[in-house]
């Protein structure tokens, strides 16, 4: 496993984890949330690179032009995922 399969893992748990449901983040903060959450396991070019498809291809996750960020309260192009119904 690379470090751009890593970080596309740790996205994945990321927005899993039910503290993420239904929020939104712009890339500069993902990126930080990640890190942080990751104890900075792989390259930020890695990061930088999985984001940025993230935003271009969603799949399962969502794009909002002008959403709000969860961390910075600008409003950004954000990615999200729906909230869980329980």
């Amino acid at each position: 496993m690379d470090d751009k399969d890593f970080a596309r893992e740790a996205l994945a748990w990321f927005f899993r984890h039910r503290d993420a449901a239904g929020k939104e983040y712009c890339a500069a903060c993902l990126a930080q949330q990640l890190t942080r959450h990751t104890y900075g396991a792989f390259s930020d070019a890695a990061l930088q690179a999985v984001l940025a498809e993230c935003f271009e291809d969603p799949g399962p996750l969502r794009v909002r032009p002008r959403g709000l960020c969860a961390v910075c309260r600008k409003h950004r192009s954000c990615l999200g995922i729906a909230r869980q119904a329980s």
